[in-house]
């Protein structure tokens, strides 16, 4: 590709402006060259039709002048169609000739007269034949093109001879060259002024999509995102540079969670981290030989791994669900068998703490154990059944830890217009009005001190919301304190 092709190619390919500059050119300039060609071809055909009917005029009115002479067929008539035919064409500026009916030369506007036969001329033969003719032919001689009218003239039914008249178009063609050059010119002009007003409407429209642009590589490298799009103008590119503000917003958002997310995980992650160390370092020191010490410390060790182990599972389920790999793997899920294999994982939690636990299915039944709620399978909602049974799991776990020994949680489902509706009810401690709205945001704690103790990682709320809303489900709580929570998740049937 030679040096000029590069610059054609960078300076088209690469500015959308210049794109439509070249668009719009080229659609105007094909639009005028088709109306231009098709003028002068009309302005041609009107021009030669209207000649050519001047031309059979003079021819009838020349034919009632000598039809009687070329009857007689005389050299006194043939000497007054010869007069009569240099006056006509003297003053009309044409060519006329006047045949017998054997086609044999009677008369030239252009002596010498020559004595010959035109009965192989085409319009001559078809006006021998009674008919008038025309045609348009170039004549070897001149170069110049002709334009012949043949006029039968008929005398008792008969035709006796024929005038034809001709003329040069050389005319027509000036007029059709200075039309051409009308044409172009306008041509021309109107390219110029496309030029100018696709130049200022392609900047216009280019403009948004430049700052657009701009922005987008400004984000890109410094990773701010607190500057947004002016939004001037109420079409499709305004609502593009709306969209694209909306955009940036979200996409501040998402890194401002991001952050938070880091510094919360490497927070949580510290804390057991370094209690574990102590523990270690304390056994080493000697708490090791103490065998009562030793049984404490490695009891706190175990509850310390425990609790490290439950926060990267948390970590890795919502990073999961976050980059929507747990998406897949949609079956057909039995509800009342879901809800009772999550009782039963917490029942026996529930009964070491001294909690009541108690279950009422939609259909009536109460299940021993999770393989009598799969006896039970109605109804039936689609959905990943280990991620819905992570979600139910996570509420009833915290109902359990925030309810007091000699309390209680109960769970019931219910079904409304098409929709199941699994209510989870503890008499627990309740949660402040002022928490309610952040309680299923991550690491968010209603009460820090009691989390901790209970080996809380902040999380179990947030990837059940998050479960629950790829189900195109809801969950809502309702708290009172010092009464209990009651948290109610809705699924749409299968």
């Amino acid at each position: 590709m030679s040096l000029f092709d590069r610059i054609l190619h960078k300076w088209l390919f690469r500015s959308l402006a210049n794109q439509l500059l070249i668009t719009y050119l080229l659609v105007i300039t094909i639009a005028l060259m088709a109306v231009s060609l098709w003028a002068l071809v009309a302005i041609r055909k009107e021009s030669l039709t209207d000649l050519q009917n001047t031309l059979e005029v003079e021819a009838v009115n020349l034919g009632l002048e000598i039809d009687n002479d070329l009857v007689l067929d005389s050299p006194q008539a043939r000497r007054r169609i010869q007069t009569a035919v240099e006056r006509r064409a003297t003053r009309l500026g044409v060519a006329i000739v006047v045949v017998d009916k054997d086609g044999r030369l009677l008369s030239d506007s252009s002596p010498p007269l020559a004595l010959k036969n035109l009965s192989n001329e085409q319009e001559i033969n078809e006006a021998l034949a009674g008919v008038i003719s025309n045609t348009t032919r170039s004549e070897p001689a001149s170069n110049i093109n002709w334009l012949y009218v043949a006029y039968p003239v008929r005398s008792m039914g008969e035709t006796t001879g024929v005038i034809r008249v001709g003329v040069a178009l050389t005319e027509i063609e000036r007029r059709l060259k200075r039309d051409l050059i009308v044409f172009l010119e306008i041509i021309f002009a109107t390219g110029v002024v496309t030029i100018l007003i696709s130049l200022w409407l392609a900047n216009r429209v280019n403009r948004p999509v430049k700052e657009m642009s701009a922005l987008a590589k400004q984000i890109s490298i410094s990773g701010d995102f607190s500057a947004f799009l002016p939004v001037s103008r109420k079409d499709e590119i305004g609502e593009l540079c709306i969209s694209f503000n909306q955009m940036i917003g979200r996409l501040r958002e998402q890194e401002r969670m991001r952050q938070e997310f880091i510094a919360n995980a490497s927070h949580e992650l510290k804390t057991p981290t370094m209690a574990i160390g102590s523990v270690v370092e304390a056994l080493q020191a000697g708490a090791a030989e103490d065998p009562k010490m030793r049984s404490q410390f490695l009891q706190s060790l175990e509850r310390l791994t425990d609790r490290l182990t439950s926060l990267i599972q948390d970590l890795l389920d919502i990073s999961k669900l976050d980059s929507g790999a747990e998406a897949r793997g949609q079956e057909s899920v039995s509800i009342n068998a879901l809800i009772a294999e999550a009782v039963e994982q917490v029942r026996a939690h529930a009964e070491k703490k001294g909690v009541e636990l108690s279950l009422k299915l939609a259909d009536g039944e109460v299940p021993d154990s999770a393989e009598g709620g799969a006896a039970a399978a109605e109804p039936k909602i689609v959905g990943n059944y280990l991620q819905l049974l992570r979600a139910i799991t996570n509420i009833l776990t915290n109902a359990v830890n925030y309810t007091p020994e000699g309390g209680a949680v109960s769970v019931t489902s219910r079904l409304i217009e098409g929709k199941v509706s699994v209510r989870i009810q503890d008499t627990g401690v309740g949660i402040e009005p002022a928490d309610l709205p952040h309680i299923f945001e991550r690491f968010y704690r209603a009460d820090k001190a009691r989390t901790r103790e209970t080996g809380g990682t902040g999380l179990g709320l947030a990837i059940t919301r998050e479960i629950i809303a790829r189900h195109h489900g809801t969950v809502d709580v309702e708290s009172t304190v010092g009464k209990g929570s009651s948290f109610t998740i809705q699924l749409p049937l299968r």
